[in-house]
């Protein structure tokens, strides 16, 4: 009896410590009062939330793990298990725990709301949507719900109707933890700059050392080309949390944007100590490299980049330019056939195919991609322009010619053009000549043997009597 007194007191002093907001000695007394009664599920769950509280995700799933084996029929533990397994990227299981939560409870709304960001993050967003419908025949006023949503809609580019779910949640909860930064996100997208810039203000005023909304406020004015603000924002999330990789690669990109490369290479090259694998931070360096016209190193980053590439990576646009510029046209011409088979109907990604492939001395697939360009964008003048250098490289000047009158009746009066026609005429006169020149050499030459040797006499076949060729005899 004295044991569970014991522990019930320690069970008490960890609530008022968690109320302060002093995790260590909160899991320290619940620690002291498991040791003293390890069936008690409520001290467990209290447990996982202190550890979740303190940010130490993997050992809080542990304890709620422990909580639903000892309470299986209780769908509360379930839910902060979802939570916290969405919190680590483990969407599957978290959707799997999420569900038998459901199960146990169907009326339960906080089992429904979790699993909307699960299917979201996995990319399911039809079934994050009737989630979302499920969760309002519960309860029809639910912020979090509404939030989560808004996040599906955006990844869909379905802005105004993100927009409507943020402010809903905004409306129902002005208070939720970063609500009026991702409402400014989404202005910032459809280029209302002005209203995202006063959401992300209402937001710090409210929360002055979020460190998300600071990052996402220095991206805002770098979009809006305002460096110094931008450094201001990253330099301030540094001084809040100095090992912050995102704001060591953002001030890193300002670097190179300003041209101090040096600085630039001192941010990569901690980011990359702080988190190896960072994505983006190996195509800046080789960036670094060709500004220093250091080709072989940008070619050894770029070597590297391509190892890990996929398919849905960001920026292949630029990714092909690095490429281009460190004279690596093969693996230019694979990441924009990429590309083209996500945007098929840019001109503008046709028209870097067929340089791409015109550099590696692919004619036939760089005239096919330019071609394309043309006929999505007739008056593209680069795309002309490429088109009949490409003919005159492969040597077929008829077509060229043709190209060049198609240049002169889409682009008018071009300069380019002009000096391309002129280029291609002196090619095809010099052609002719030294064609006329070289078989009047070659028939003065053949003159010049006969009349020394003589002419060759042509030798008689003789045809025997079982040769095909043999005349045949009459009879």
């Amino acid at each position: 009896m004295t044991e569970w007194n014991d522990a019930e007191e320690h069970a008490e002093r960890a609530h008022e410590f968690y109320e302060l907001g002093r995790w260590e000695e909160a899991e320290a007394e619940l620690r002291k009062a498991i040791s003293l009664n390890p069936d008690q599920a409520e001290w467990h769950y209290n447990l996982g939330l202190t550890l979740e509280a303190a940010g130490r995700i993997n050992e809080a799933i542990q304890e709620f793990e422990i909580c639903t084996d000892l309470e299986p029929d209780n769908p509360q533990p379930l839910v902060n298990l979802g939570i916290n397994l969405n919190r680590l990227e483990k969407y599957t299981v978290a959707i799997e725990r999420l569900e038998r939560a459901a199960k146990l409870a169907p009326d339960f709304e906080p089992a429904y709301c979790p699993q909307i960001t699960a299917f979201t993050s996995l990319g399911r967003h039809e079934e994050a949507e009737e989630i979302f419908y499920m969760a309002r025949l519960i309860k029809d006023e639910c912020p979090s719900c509404f939030a989560n949503l808004g996040e599906s809609l955006l990844n869909r580019r379905e802005i105004e109707r993100a927009i409507w779910c943020f402010k809903e949640a905004a409306r129902l909860d002005p208070r939720m933890p970063r609500i009026h930064a991702r409402l400014a996100a989404t202005y910032a997208i459809k280029g209302q700059f002005e209203q995202a810039y006063r959401l992300y203000l209402r937001d710090l005023r409210e929360d002055p050392g979020n460190v998300d909304t600071l990052l996402d406020l220095g991206e805002l004015f770098l979009s809006l080309n305002r460096l110094l603000e931008a450094s201001e924002k990253f330099r301030r999330v540094l001084e809040l949390e100095p090992t912050n990789v995102d704001a060591h690669f953002r001030l890193g990109q300002l670097a190179v944007r300003s041209h101090r490369f040096d600085v630039a290479r001192v941010e990569f090259e901690l980011v990359n100590k702080l988190s190896p694998g960072y994505p983006g931070v190996p195509r800046q360096i080789a960036l670094i490299h060709l500004e220093n016209d250091e080709i072989e190193p940008a070619r050894r980053r770029l070597a590297t980049v391509m190892q890990s590439f996929e398919e849905d990576e960001d920026d292949l646009a630029g990714l092909a330019e690095l490429l281009v510029r460190a004279g690596m046209n093969r693996p230019a011409c694979r990441v924009l056939e990429l590309l083209v088979e996500q945007e098929p109907e840019s001109a503008e990604a046709w028209h870097h195919l067929g340089t791409a492939s015109f550099l590696a001395r692919e004619y036939v697939n760089g005239i096919t991609a330019t071609r394309q360009a043309l006929h999505l964008e007739p008056k593209h003048p680069r795309a002309i322009h490429n088109l009949i250098l490409a003919y005159m490289e492969s040597r077929r000047y008829m077509r060229a010619l043709a190209a060049v009158r198609l240049a002169e009746r889409r682009l008018g009066k071009d300069a380019t053009v002009r000096r391309l026609a002129v280029r291609l005429r002196i090619t095809i006169i010099r052609r002719a000549v030294w064609g006329f020149m070289f078989r009047s050499v070659k028939h003065t030459a053949r003159k010049l043997r006969n009349q020394i040797i003589g002419s060759p006499k042509r030798r008689k076949r003789k045809h025997g009597p079982n040769s095909p060729y043999r005349r045949p005899t009459n009879v």
